[in-house]
C-alpha cells in the first residue's frame, strides 16, 4: 500500500471516499476538467509503503511539527507554508469522524510543542502545583486546536478538490483567529513577522489578515505540487488547463504577490515617515523587582544612566509590578508620610525614584475603599514628573485569566477555592492616554495587553502617538516564552503604525519600529538599560478605523460558502 493510498484510509470504514462522495451528483467538484485535474494531483511515494495504522499517525506528527516549528525558531517562517499545505492536500481526505479527529490530534500536538512552557507559567501564576498547571492547561490546550482544526474540516465538506481548499479554510480561520475566544491570544500568522513584508498588510485589515496570507501561500505550494506531478506524469506534455488548476489557484498566486508587493512598498514608505517624524529619548530599565535586590537595581541603574546618557532622556521606564499599591486619592509620591498613610503592603509608603531627573512611568497597583480590604484593585501604570506629582495613571483593562482574575466566578464564586491568588484585580474601562510633559501622548499596555489587537487600537483611537508596554514576566523563565511574548505583540506596531517601546523586568526589553522590526533589544534576564529615539507618528492606520472588518467579512464569506454548499445538494 503505498503512502497516498494509506492516507485515503483516513474516512469512517465503509464509506467512500469524502472526494468521491464529493464529485458525484450535484454540487461536486466540477466537470471532467476538473475531475482530471483532481486526478493529475494524486500523488504516490512510489517505493514508500506503510501499514495502514502507521499512515494517519505519522501525517498528523509531520504536519504538528512543521506548523510548529517557526514558533520554537522564528527563523523558519517556511515550516509553517509546509505544513499548511501538507493539511490541505489531504483535505479531501478529511471528512468523516476518524480523519476529523486525526486533524484535531494534529492540532493538539502542534500547540503542545508550540507552547509547552505553558503548564509551568499558568502554575506560576495560579501559585500552585505543577500538576495544577498541567489540568489547566489541556483544556486550554483542547479549545484551541479546535479552533486551528475547524478550518481544515470546513474545507473538507465545502470542496473536494485541495487546489480550492485554502479559501474557505482561510476565511474560517480569519473569522474564527478574531471571533472565538482565547486565553492565549495567538494567530498563526504571527510567526510570519521574521519576514517583515509579508505582515505589512495587517495596517490595512488587522493582524488576522497575516493567517489569510499565511493560507494562501500554503495553497500556493500546494498548486507547485500539483504543477510538478502534472508535469512529472505527462512527460511535460500536461494541458495548461489542468496545470493551471482552479481559479482558486490563479488567486493564491495573486494574494502572495499582491501581498509581497504591499509590504516592501510600505516598509520603503514608513521608513522615510519615521526618519522625519519628531521623537522621543525613552530610556527602558530592565530588572526584576521581584528578585532581592530588583527595585535598587532599577534606581541605581536610572541614576547612572541619565548622568551618563549622552542625552537627557524625555521618559524612564520601569517594568509592570516595580511600585507600591497606592490609594487612588494620592496625587503625588513627594511626601513621604502621606505616601505611607495611603499605600498598602507589600511596599507601604514606597517611594519608586526620590526626584528624578525627568518623568518616570512604572507599574504599580491602584486600589479604591480600605488599604486591608480594598473595594476595587487595579493593576495601573502610574506616570510620576520630576516633582513626583502623579501626572496620570491607566487601569490595565484586559486581565491575564487565572494570574489576575479567574474566569467563570461571577457565575461559580467557589471556583475561587482551587486557584489561589493573592489578589484578584478588578479590569479598568478608559483608553487613558497619559501625556508626558512635553505633550508627548503615551498608550500604555500593561504585560498581557500588548498581545490584544483592540487594546493598542484604542488607545491610538484616543490620540497616543507611541505605544509602551510594561511588562512583569516573572512567571516566564525559559527563553522561548519571553520570545514568543514578544512575537505575539510585536504587530501592534505595524497595525497601528506606532514605535513599540517594551520594557519588561526579564525580558525582552526592546523597541520595535513601525514595520515590526526590532530596531534595539537587551539581552534577557540582564540588568541593565536601554536608550532609544522613537519616532511620534500622528496618522491613523485603516485597520484601526474599521477595527475587525475584515475578519467579519471573512466570516460572512465562509457562511455564503456553506450556504451554496447545502443548496447546491438540495
Amino acid at each position: 500500500m503505498t503512502f497516498s493510498h494509506a492516507i485515503g484510509r483516513w474516512r469512517r470504514p465503509g464509506l467512500p471516499p469524502a472526494d468521491d462522495r464529493h464529485r458525484s451528483g450535484a454540487g461536486s467538484a466540477g466537470s471532467a476538467g476538473g475531475a482530471a485535474r483532481y486526478a493529475a494531483f494524486q500523488l504516490s511515494a512510489g517505493s514508500i509503503t506503510l501499514p495502514n495504522a502507521l499512515a494517519a499517525p505519522l501525517a498528523a506528527v509531520s504536519v504538528a511539527v512543521f506548523v510548529s516549528a517557526p514558533w520554537i525558531d522564528q527563523r523558519l517562517v517556511w515550516c509553517e507554508w509546509v505544513g499548511l499545505a501538507a493539511a490541505l492536500l489531504m483535505v479531501g481526505r478529511i471528512r468523516g469522524w476518524w480523519g476529523e479527529l486525526w486533524t484535531l490530534l494534529a492540532a493538539a500536538t502542534a500547540l503542545a510543542i508550540a507552547f509547552h512552557w505553558a503548564p509551568e507559567v499558568l502554575s506560576y501564576a495560579m501559585n500552585a502545583e505543577p500538576h495544577v498547571g498541567l489540568l489547566a492547561t489541556a483544556p486550554i490546550v483542547l479549545w484551541d486546536a479546535v479552533r486551528l482544526a475547524l478550518p481544515f474540516w470546513f474545507a473538507s465538506r465545502v470542496v473536494a478538490d485541495p487546489l480550492r481548499a485554502w479559501l474557505p479554510a482561510a476565511l474560517l480561520a480569519t473569522a474564527l483567529e478574531a471571533f472565538m475566544p482565547a486565553v492565549f491570544p495567538w494567530k498563526l500568522g504571527y510567526a510570519q513577522i521574521a519576514w517583515p513584508a509579508l505582515v505589512q498588510s495587517a495596517d490595512l485589515f488587522g493582524p488576522e489578515v497575516t493567517t489569510f496570507v499565511l493560507y494562501a501561500h500554503a495553497g500556493m505550494l500546494a498548486w507547485i505540487v500539483h504543477a510538478i506531478s502534472c508535469v512529472a506524469g505527462t512527460g511535460g506534455r500536461c494541458a495548461w488547463s489542468v496545470l493551471a488548476g482552479s481559479r482558486a489557484s490563479l488567486l493564491t498566486l495573486a494574494v502572495c504577490g499582491i501581498n509581497l508587493a504591499y509590504g516592501l512598498g510600505s516598509i520603503s514608505f514608513w521608513s522615510g515617515e519615521t526618519e522625519a517624524a519628531p521623537t522621543l529619548t525613552v530610556l527602558l530599565v530592565q530588572a526584576n523587582p521581584e528578585d532581592e535586590g530588583g527595585v535598587d537595581a532599577l534606581r541605581a541603574i536610572t541614576r547612572r544612566e541619565s548622568r551618563a546618557a549622552w542625552r537627557t532622556p524625555g521618559l524612564v521606564c520601569w517594568p509592570e509590578c516595580s511600585g507600591g499599591s497606592y490609594d487612588a486619592r494620592l496625587e503625588s509620591l513627594a511626601d513621604p508620610g502621606r505616601v505611607a498613610d495611603l499605600s498598602r503592603p507589600p511596599h507601604k509608603g514606597m517611594r519608586p525614584l526620590e526626584q528624578p531627573a525627568c518623568p518616570l512611568l512604572f507599574g504599580g497597583t491602584i486600589y479604591t475603599g480600605h488599604a486591608e480590604k480594598p473595594r476595587t484593585l487595579y493593576q495601573s501604570a502610574i506616570l510620576i514628573d520630576a516633582s513626583e506629582a502623579i501626572l496620570g495613571c491607566y487601569h490595565k483593562r484586559y486581565l491575564m485569566p487565572f494570574g489576575e482574575y479567574v474566569p467563570g466566578t461571577d457565575l461559580y464564586p467557589d471556583l475561587r477555592r482551587y486557584f489561589a491568588m493573592q489578589d484578584e484585580f478588578k479590569a479598568g474601562t478608559d483608553a487613558r492616554v497619559l501625556t508626558a510633559l512635553h505633550g508627548q501622548r503615551l498608550g500604555v499596555m500593561l504585560c498581557y495587553e500588548d498581545m490584544i489587537p483592540n487594546a493598542a487600537r484604542s488607545l491610538v483611537h484616543e490620540s497616543a502617538n507611541v505605544l509602551v508596554s510594561l511588562i512583569n514576566g516573572s512567571a516566564f523563565t525559559a527563553p522561548l516564552t519571553l520570545a514568543q511574548h514578544r512575537l505575539l505583540s510585536q504587530l501592534r506596531a505595524v497595525e497601528c503604525r506606532r514605535s513599540l517601546v517594551r520594557c519588561a523586568a526579564t525580558g525582552e526589553t526592546c523597541v520595535i519600529s513601525p514595520m515590526g522590526e526590532v530596531t534595539a533589544s537587551l539581552p534577557l534576564h540582564a540588568r541593565d538599560a536601554l536608550l532609544a529615539e522613537v519616532p511620534l507618528l500622528e496618522s491613523t492606520t485603516l485597520a484601526c478605523r474599521i477595527g475587525p472588518a475584515f475578519p467579519l467579512a471573512c466570516g460572512a464569506a465562509a457562511a455564503a460558502l456553506a450556504f451554496a454548499r447545502r443548496r447546491a445538494f438540495c
